[in-house]
């Protein structure tokens, strides 16, 4: 069971489904408008106050059906939080709702990162704002570190699944493998020790062609446009493991393919998008600016966002097939056990960016453990480092 799952089974009160309530289109457009605003602080933090406000306040939903829902959106790639709002809004008014409940949870957060952004490109060489991140991008890289250790306690569920992980950190570092294949290698090697060999000889063959078949849903373009919305398509279509997984398309596409930006101007966009409301997978439309201004921030917004709401949509009907079907989960768990080794891989590539010298390493240190051990909320602690990085960049231009 996953942390998140752990949050809501832990409360002792249930509801009956009977008790489940239809909210009109003005409630339910007001209060996913709402959280658009506030859900700041990561998956965790958002589910939680999801949980809160829907179970418990509301009774929107009785908290049995929340956490099967949840555990659906755990399945997908892409934000597990983003998945779960489409999929009340679309219980609560079908396909409209489903679709309104997602657009009001993405546009606030993105509106205020391309402001970010615009801010950042214009101003980001001046010393306040490198002072402001100074405090800012370590704290950001001890939040990422807690992360991959909540994602390696809730995939690695026995000895072969932890070998997983050690091997694709190690074919990804050492072998230079390419991400994609390590992920498929491990889903394969787990349905096969899970199930066998014989069920992997009916579904392999399968698998592989998925992969190919998305590579050949669009023509190659030169096109900067192209570019940005396919590199972000692929990040929201295959980046299972939840939002920190899409690190490590973002990192691999955008920085060392592309080189639109360097890895330190990506955490710097991981940060902002800590320390702003919406989904954590906002940081793309930071990338999205710098790489094609206005019209690529909102082609990474819209293309990275887009299998979100065509997964939950598209399977709400199937909820119960899906969860039930063995072959699938075994893939999924080696997969997810390999996710975690490579946005390991991923995670070292920025430490140069955000660690350079023992103050930066204090803060870091910090912050993962406020996260990991202290079990502060993320919320919390994002915004505390944005609070000390201004205190920090005003001090400092104060003594000048």
């Amino acid at each position: 069971m996953n942390r998140e799952s752990k949050i809501v089974a832990g409360d002792q009160q249930s509801y009956s489904d009977a008790d489940d309530r239809m909210p009109s289109w003005r409630e339910v457009f007001l209060y996913f408008l709402f959280l658009g605003f506030v859900n700041i602080g990561g998956p965790v933090a958002q589910i939680t106050m999801m949980f809160n406000h829907m179970v418990e306040k509301r009774r929107w939903l009785s908290k049995d059906r929340f956490i099967k829902i949840m555990a659906f959106c755990h399945m997908l790639p892409g934000p597990e939080a983003l998945q779960l709002a489409i999929y009340i809004g679309y219980l609560k008014r079908k396909l409209w709702g489903g679709v309104l409940a997602g657009v009001t949870f993405i546009v606030p957060g993105a509106i205020a990162m391309i402001v970010l952004s615009w801010l950042y490109v214009r101003y980001g060489k001046l010393p306040q704002v490198t002072n402001a991140l100074y405090v800012l991008k370590p704290a950001v890289l001890g939040i990422i570190a807690a992360g991959i250790i909540k994602l390696g306690r809730a995939s690695i569920r026995n000895v072969f699944l932890a070998i997983l992980l050690v091997g694709a950190f190690v074919g990804m570092r050492f072998g230079g493998m390419n991400f994609l294949l390590i992920l498929l290698i491990a889903g394969l090697l787990n349905l096969i020790v899970e199930r066998g060999s014989a069920l992997l000889k009916k579904t392999a063959p399968t698998l592989p062609l998925m992969i190919v078949g998305t590579g050949a849903l669009l023509p190659f373009s030169d096109s900067r446009l192209f570019q940005i919305a396919w590199l972000f398509f692929k990040t929201g279509l295959l980046s299972f493991g939840g939002a920190y997984a899409s690190l490590v398309f973002v990192q691999r596409g955008a920085v060392a393919q592309y080189h639109w930006l360097s890895d330190g101007q990506l955490l710097d966009g991981v940060a902002l998008s800590v320390a702003t409301p919406g989904p954590f997978m906002l940081f793309t439309t930071f990338v999205g600016y710098i790489a094609g201004g206005i019209p690529g921030a909102a082609l990474a917004t819209i293309f990275v966002f887009l299998p979100s709401f065509v997964f939950v949509l598209g399977g709400v009907h199937y909820i119960e097939k899906v969860r039930e079907n063995r072959a699938l989960q075994a893939f999924l768990a080696g997969v997810s056990a390999a996710v975690v080794g490579v946005i390991a891989v991923v995670s070292l590539d920025l430490i140069p960016g955000a660690l350079t010298d023992w103050i930066t390493v204090a803060i870091s240190v910090a912050a993962f453990l406020l996260i990991a051990f202290l079990k502060r909320d993320v919320a919390l602690v994002a915004v505390g480092a944005m609070v000390s990085g201004i205190i920090y960049a005003c001090v400092r231009a104060l003594a000048l």
